[in-house]
């Protein structure tokens, strides 16, 4: 009779909590809170993971799932994973929010700068009540490595060079770059004192215009193999320093000086004018070595440069150094209205750079002296490097370049 008696005490409390629970309803809002369980960024294209807790501030008797958003990330494709749903069990109050970055090639990258972006509740099931954030909460998504001033197409072609073993995404954009030049001194030409000279700094490479899938070829539009600085000296060492080029007895280049003006020449004396070297055509090749002198490949300096380039013969065998110079441009416009200067260019007087540096092939030892070296270019995971030579009018032998380039950082 015991036994009978507590089985129905206990069926009745068991009835009278099911009654409470069911007559207990809740009716105010409830909030969200996140927790981050470490940091709240990440750099774009790595694979870091952002951990939160995601908190209820009461619990049901139900489950309840809780649908998550990135503000604006439709705008942004392929730049984080995260899954959506994140149920928040009966009786509980805690479940789990990840998002984690896209792993993802360097040319892959599309953000430009540092973008928030902001985490959104977009919906939610299992109860009535309205669920609410309790506050704005944002991962942060930084810039990672790009390739600026690509086109997809040659996207597509560095994606390619690199499936099959040649990586030249770090050799694309501001490349910090050293170089030495070993020089001779020329007697009787004060600029040309000889010696060591070394050079640091950057130069722009990009993947040139003649590459194609089955041939990497780069280009270098800015400061190419860091020799601005070199070839501005020769250059001037050859005209504006040279105490016989630069002199009234001499009288084309005398008469090249009159015509720009005393303007035009201050800013030449003071630098003013820009002087920028471009090397095209140079091709990477799967062995480690780097291709870049060819014969006949540029131009010597009896080239007329006032023919259109595709008139100009490439006889010489050494590195083809393109000059931007607007000075020689502003020359060439005055040659329109004054034929006369025309003749003082070609006996002396030209402001073209390629007129005095280049006057011998490096392929061989034409100078026969002890500064030359066979050109060559390599490149593995931490150096590209080039050694060379060059020469110039009254150089007298060549000039010895060896050219180091590091990867950005």
């Amino acid at each position: 009779m015991r036994v009978i008696k507590s089985l129905v005490l206990l069926f009745l409390a068991t009835l009278v909590v099911s009654c409470n629970e069911e007559t207990e309803v809740f009716t105010g809002d409830v909030y969200v809170t996140l927790k981050a369980k470490g940091g709240n960024s990440f750099v774009e294209g790595e694979a870091t993971t952002l951990n939160y807790d995601v908190v209820l501030s009461k619990s049901f008797h139900k489950d309840i799932k809780l649908v998550f958003d990135l503000e604006k990330l439709t705008e942004y494709p392929n730049l984080v994973n995260f899954k959506k749903e994140v149920v928040i069990p009966k009786n509980k109050t805690m479940g789990s929010l990840k998002f984690t970055g896209v792993k993802k090639d360097i040319l892959d990258n599309i953000l430009t700068e540092n973008k928030n972006f902001k985490i959104l509740l977009s919906s939610s099931e299992g109860i009535t009540n309205k669920i609410i954030l309790d506050k704005d909460y944002k991962i942060l998504i930084k810039k990672g490595q790009t390739i600026e001033g690509l086109t997809q197409s040659q996207k597509d072609l560095l994606k390619g060079y690199k499936k099959k073993g040649i990586d030249l995404t770090k050799w694309i954009g501001e490349i910090p770059v050293k170089v030495k030049v070993a020089t001779k001194a020329i007697e009787g030409f004060k600029a040309f004192t000889g010696g060591d000279k070394e050079y640091s700094g950057t130069t722009y490479i990009t993947l040139s215009e003649k590459a194609t899938v089955d041939k990497p070829i780069l280009k270098m539009v800015k400061n190419a193999f860091g020799l601005n600085d070199y070839l501005q000296w020769v250059f001037r060492g050859e005209t504006l320093d040279n105490e016989y080029w630069n002199n009234p007895g001499m009288p084309s280049p005398t008469a090249i000086m009159k015509a720009i003006g005393e303007e035009r020449m201050t800013k030449w004396k003071n630098n003013e004018y820009t002087f920028n070297v471009m090397v095209d055509d140079i091709e990477v090749n799967t062995d480690g070595t780097i291709t870049f002198v060819r014969e006949n490949g540029t131009y010597d300096n009896y080239t007329d440069f006032l023919k259109k380039e595709s008139e100009r013969e490439r006889n010489l065998s050494a590195v083809d150094f393109q000059y931007e110079f607007p000075l020689w441009d502003e020359l060439v416009k005055l040659t329109e209205s004054d034929a006369t200067l025309k003749d003082h260019i070609a006996q002396g007087g030209s402001l073209h750079p390629n007129n005095y540096i280049g006057v011998s092939t490096i392929l061989t030892n034409d100078w026969e002296g002890s500064n030359w070296v066979a050109p060559t270019g390599s490149y593995d995971s931490k150096e590209m490097k080039f050694a060379f030579t060059s020469d110039h009018t009254n150089s007298e032998d060549y000039d010895k370049i060896e050219v180091t380039f590091t990867p950005k950082k």
